[in-house]
Parts: C-alpha cells; sequence; structure tokens
C-alpha cells in the first residue's frame, strides 16, 4: 500500500469551489543558489530552469537550493510553444505547489504507471516510490489553480498531457501526438518540483535517471536539463 505524503487541493478560482482530496508526497532545507534567470551569467546551466533551455526568457524570481513555503507556477501558451513557469521549483517539506493557468488549455501529471490512461507517452515512474500520482483536471478558463502540498523529500516530474486542440492524451505512446495533434509534452512542456534537500542517488530518486527513449525528444532534453540543475543546486549539501 502506497504512503499517504501528498494533500491535493483542485482550486477553481472563478468559483471558489475547493476539494481536498488525500494522496502523496516530499521534505526539507538546502541553500545553495541557483537562480532561474536566462541572463547567460556563470550559472547559466542551472538557470535553465527559469528558461534558456527553452529559449524563452520568463524572469522568474526563483532560486534552487533555498527551498521555498508555497509558490505558484503558470501554465502558458504562447503560439505554439507551450510552458510551465517555473520549470523547476523547490519547495520545504510541507510546501504548497499552486498550478495556475495563464493561458491556453493545460493540466498537470505525475509521471507514473498509474497515469498511463492520460499520459501521451512513456509511463515511467518519475516521482519517489510508495508515492500515489498526482493528474489534475483539464483547465481552459485563465485563473483556474490546482494545488498540491508536499510533505515527504523527493524529487517530482510531470508534464502537460493535452493535444495542440485542447484535448488531453491518453493511450498512445511513444510519439508525442493524440489524435493527429502534438502534444504539449512533445513541444518540451515537463515540470519538476524538488522537495527538501534528498538524496541525489538515481536509485533512490527515479527523476535523476536518465529519461527513458519512449519520451518525445523535447520531453527528454528538458529533463536532463533539470537533472544538471538539481545536483548543481544541492550536490554541496
Amino acid at each position: 500500500m502506497t504512503n499517504q505524503l501528498l494533500t491535493r487541493r483542485r482550486t477553481l478560482a472563478l468559483t471558489g469551489s475547493t476539494i481536498t482530496i488525500g494522496l502523496a508526497g516530499c521534505l526539507s532545507d538546502s541553500t545553495n543558489p541557483v537562480n532561474n534567470d536566462d541572463d547567460g551569467s556563470t550559472q547559466e546551466d542551472a538557470s535553465q530552469a527559469g528558461s534558456d533551455s527553452d529559449g524563452h526568457d520568463h524572469e522568474i524570481d526563483h532560486t534552487l537550493g533555498h527551498p521555498e513555503e508555497q509558490i505558484e507556477v503558470t501554465m502558458e501558451s504562447d503560439d505554439d510553444a507551450h510552458h510551465f513557469v517555473p520549470h523547476v521549483v523547490h519547495v520545504e517539506p510541507g510546501g504548497t505547489v499552486t498550478w495556475v493557468l495563464d493561458s491556453g488549455v493545460h493540466d498537470t501529471v505525475a509521471y507514473h504507471p498509474e497515469n498511463a490512461s492520460v499520459l501521451p507517452s512513456a509511463t515511467e515512474q518519475r516521482i519517489p516510490d510508495g508515492t500515489d500520482p498526482w493528474a489534475s483536471d483539464v483547465y481552459g478558463t485563465a485563473g483556474e489553480t490546482f494545488e498540491l502540498t508536499f510533505e515527504g523529500e523527493g524529487v517530482y516530474d510531470y508534464t502537460c498531457t493535452i493535444s495542440g486542440h485542447g484535448h488531453r492524451g491518453g493511450d498512445h505512446h511513444g510519439g508525442g501526438h493524440h489524435g493527429g495533434d502534438q502534444t504539449h509534452e512533445s513541444t518540451g512542456m515537463v515540470g519538476r518540483v524538488i522537495v527538501g534537500d534528498p538524496d541525489l542517488d538515481p536509485d533512490g530518486q527515479p527523476a535523476l535517471r536518465s529519461p527513458s527513449d519512449e519520451l518525445p525528444e523535447a520531453a527528454r532534453h528538458e529533463l536532463e536539463q533539470f537533472n544538471h540543475q538539481t545536483r548543481n543546486a544541492l550536490q554541496e549539501h
């Protein structure tokens, strides 16, 4: 039986309704500053959490290595590009991440075999063992939110399963398309939540393993960059 470590809240900001469901989750503290800014500075490798891995400057004021109690991640679309902003966030144990729809149609879905019915490609596990995966509703109205409180220390990867025409992915593996439409995952719309100061051993943190070849190339590239950033931010602790 999986450990109950996460608290999930789906909050529709425009209606005020809230549903709270027990789930699974994350933990701790760290201090190596890694900025989420695409400024070409000496921290360029780690700064890709904010933007430069996708060629966009999202101007996010968030530093990996300094976990926060709560943080907001926006879900955005511009032209044919789709993003979680910031791509990588760092929260303390018991910290809360709130995804807010800014534009487009999006969801947030943890990489886990239990989400096979909605993930558009590979269903490898990229969240800690013993953690129940999350899969939000599909959001299409700006201001809608999805909230998770992470209690357990670890590294958690997720993606957006939506296709180009606003349909959810599912029962499709390997191609990064659904119904002939390119999925947001296949454009590199993936994200990561780091909780506390987790062990950086890939045997204990599935997210720190190299992503499966079944994942779309853009998603694999982003996740590899996330691994580089995560190690830079936490390896000295």
